[in-house]
């Protein structure tokens, strides 16, 4: 009977680490964000959220006023490639690049950060590459 119980402990512990993988790989998925259109934006900052598991930059766009939240990796990423937490305040001038998402909404991926000082920030290499547009459908 207690081989039945560690058996049983067993197949529940892989059934649940792979309904985490799952999760986990499907929550990472820049599949909403159009990598075929890069738009630059002169923009102001409004806030930045150095959360788990992405960081956003909400921005102002200074010329139609529209805000864009703009997401990138995890805080540790960033970091090693010399981002911080106090990298970015709130009423900072900046340009940014991002790939806008697909539904129009005003969000978009992080490219790059161009500074005042004209100091460019990347962060491209912060996220997995994606598809750029939906799989093409294949005649039949």
């Amino acid at each position: 009977m207690s081989k039945q119980l560690v058996a049983l402990s067993g197949a529940l512990a892989l059934f649940g680490a792979v309904l985490a993988s799952g999760s986990a790989s499907a929550h990472h998925s820049y599949a909403m964000f159009d990598n075929s259109q890069t738009l630059t934006v002169a923009a102001t900052v409004v806030t930045w959220q150095w959360t788990n598991p992405h960081v956003f930059l909400e921005v102002v766009d200074n010329a139609s006023g529209m805000h864009w939240d703009l997401e990138s990796a995890s805080p540790s990423i960033l970091s090693r490639g010399g981002v911080a937490r106090n990298t970015f305040k709130a009423g900072d001038k900046l340009t940014v690049k991002m790939h806008p998402r697909r539904d129009n909404a005003p969000v978009g991926s992080l490219l790059s950060v161009e500074l005042p000082d004209g100091k460019v920030l990347s962060f491209e290499g912060a996220r997995p590459p994606g598809p750029s547009a939906p799989p093409a459908a294949t005649p039949n």
